[in-house]
Parts: C-alpha cells; structure tokens; sequence
C-alpha cells in the first residue's frame, strides 16, 4: 500500500481537532454586558483579547464575523503567518524535495479542511467577515444546535454566514506543532512561530443571524487541497474563493485533471469528498 507522503503531520493536525472536540462543552450564555469583550473578527479578538490579555481562558466573550463549515488545517495565530513563512527561506544546508513539500505545506496557513459533524458537536471556522482561511480561529458547537439556527450548513456549496456569537474562550492542544518542530529541526531551521503547545479555540454558545440582505453579504478565500503518495507532487494546492462557486469548481477540477491524482490518498472535504474513504476526517478523526 503506498503511503501519504505527510501523513505524520496531518495526523498531529488532526489530534488538534480531536482535543478540541473533547473539550467542548455547550455553556449557557451567562447573562452579563460584555463591554470590551466584543470583537470585531479574528484580528481583534487575537489582538486586543489575547495578545494584550484583556481576556482569560474561560471568559465569555461576543464576536462578530464569518462562521464558516471551512477551517483551518493548521489552526495558529495569524501574527505568526509572515515569520513562519519568512523562515522556510532564510536558512542554511540541504534538504530535500520531500521534505521541503512537508514545510512548504505547512508553513503555509491558508489549507483548509471541512470536517463535517463528529459525535454530535461540529469544529467551525470563525473569520472577518471577507475572510480569509489563515487568518481565522478555530471554533466548537453542538451540531444540533448549529442546524437550529443554520439548516444549511452541511449542504455541498454552503461555505459560511455572517453571525454574532457568544463563546467561552478555551485550549487544545496543538500537536502539528510538535510534528513541525521536529521537522524543521531535522532541516536545520530555526522556527521561531508555533511554540505554543495549545491553541485557543472558542466553545459557542449561541448564535444571532442578520436578517437584511446587506448584513449577509460575506467572503471566503483559501486553498483546497489533496495528499498524495507520488514523491515529485505529494500535495495538490489550489488557491481561491471558497465562496464563488464556480471558482471553487475550477480549483477542484485542475486537482482532479492532475497526473497525481490517482494517487491521492487524502481529500481536504468531507462533504465532496470523490470517495468517503479518502477524506481527511475519515482518515485521522474518526
């Protein structure tokens, strides 16, 4: 049986999800004004919550933006991207194609997955509301709760909505940090991002729709992509708007019509996925 060429890190990236996934727990919205605990998209709440420790762990807190079924495979701060991706050039010594592929894809923050429902509870992406897949974070809500308010969210060209959530500020652990460590190390890079070992992530606890048409009017940009077992091409990147359905189609179709894509082993949708066997949640969450 050939193997995925990256199949170490996407398994690490995988336990990311699976610990957010154990962590959830649906919290009643507490009833308090939340003042500075609003934020305006990602950015903000990175920003002015986290980095300069307005909030804590297990506040609550409301946030405004894009909820999208789309989530980052490597969640992170988006702070970090440019560094991150800074380094991957700017280091001495020899490497190889496979290996570099490795970096390369992960240094990377804008490959998304889409996961569907796991066990009752659905792992979100949050964004601006013209988002951009690297610069989200990770969020966790009750499936059926989620299907309330949002009946078509699992549908096959749903790719997110304008909201206004509550959520309690929590962590996961953050295992492709680990993976990538290693790996950079072996290539004899100094990566000064991704130290962390958990990654906040938002445990949703309800949600307040728009209801006119111009408060619905959002984006979605990032990279769908596949896993492969042929060395010269071990993933196949694509880059576009998630939200234009006939970009999305062509970035779909150039995978398809690659020379690599009968060895395809891993498929970043779950939802249209060519074969449940190949997706990404089939292969590492389940």
């Amino acid at each position: 049986m050939l193997e995925i060429i990256g199949q170490s890190l996407l398994e690490a990236a995988a336990q990311t999800f699976v610990g957010a996934i154990a962590g959830y727990s649906f919290d009643k919205m507490k009833n308090r004004i939340y003042g500075d605990n609003s934020f305006d998209g990602p950015f903000d709440l990175w920003q002015r919550g986290i980095h300069c420790q307005n909030i804590t762990y297990e506040d609550t807190i409301a946030f405004d933006g894009l909820l999208s079924p789309y989530i980052q495979l490597f969640p992170r701060d988006p702070y970090e991207n440019a560094v991150r991706w800074n380094s991957l050039y700017s280091f001495e010594g020899k490497i190889d194609a496979k290996e570099f592929s490795n970096l390369e894809f992960y240094a990377g923050s804008d490959e998304t997955i889409r996961t569907g429902s796991l066990n009752g509870e659905t792992l979100v992406g949050l964004y601006s509301r013209y988002g951009y897949i690297g610069e989200g974070i990770l969020g966790v809500i009750s499936t059926s709760y989620l299907l309330k308010h949002i009946p078509e969210f699992f549908q096959e060209d749903f790719y997110g909505k304008h909201v206004r959530i509550t959520a309690t500020l929590s962590k996961c652990p953050a295992q492709h940090g680990f993976v990538a460590q290693g790996m950079f190390q072996k290539a004899g890079l100094t990566l000064n991002t991704d130290q962390y070992s958990e990654i906040p992530y938002l445990k949703i606890n309800s949600i307040k729709l728009y209801n006119k048409d111009r408060d619905n009017i959002c984006s979605l940009l990032g990279s769908p992509w596949a896993a492969t077992a042929q060395e010269n091409e071990p993933y196949l990147v694509q880059y576009g708007y998630i939200s234009n359905r006939n970009e999305i189609n062509s970035c779909i179709g150039r995978m398809i019509n690659s020379p690599s894509w009968d060895k395809v082993k891993v498929y970043y949708d779950a939802i249209k996925s060519p074969s449940p066997s190949i997706s990404f949640t089939n292969q590492f969450i389940l």
